[in-house]
């Protein structure tokens, strides 16, 4: 019987399962220190926070970044960005504006685009304004003043 193995045979036998035995006693025992050895660290539950969620951001809609469709009045494409700017404006202005303010505000966009400046432009781009102001708020400008804002 003791014929059949070698002492090489025997020896790496025992080398083996004394491998194998420290590695489950390491493992079973010692698992954090050994996985901290290699940058792993065992986190306590009681040391995590996790902030709480606030929505201080407005959900973000897809339809938010597709190219916009032109306007049910036949605006011109080269004063699009235009109303677009003049819809972003309106619908981020707070309710308690001024009469000047929002005036001022219309003449700094107008000033900004000089298609909007156009005359062939200029009615429709009225109609425009003066039914965007409107619908937030309503009866704040007059159409005579929405006309002179191109003076």
């Amino acid at each position: 019987m003791f014929n059949s193995i070698t002492w090489g045979q025997y020896l790496f036998a025992v080398a083996l399962l004394l491998v194998l035995y420290y590695a489950f006693v390491g493992f079973k025992y010692f698992r954090w220190e050994i996985l901290s050895l290699i940058g792993i660290i065992k986190v306590d539950n009681d040391t995590i926070v996790i902030p709480p969620i606030t929505n201080s951001k407005p959900e973000e809609n897809h339809e938010d970044y597709l190219p916009k469709p032109t306007q049910k009045n036949d605006v011109s494409p080269m004063v699009q960005p235009f109303t677009d700017e003049v819809q972003a404006y309106l619908n981020q202005a707070e309710n308690g504006i001024s009469k000047h303010e929002l005036i001022d505000a219309l003449q700094q966009l107008i000033e900004k685009y000089p298609a909007a400046q156009n005359a062939e432009y200029r009615n429709e781009l009225t109609y425009f304004v003066a039914s965007s102001v409107n619908v937030k708020y309503p009866r704040l400008l007059r159409a005579s003043e929405i006309s002179q804002l191109w003076k």
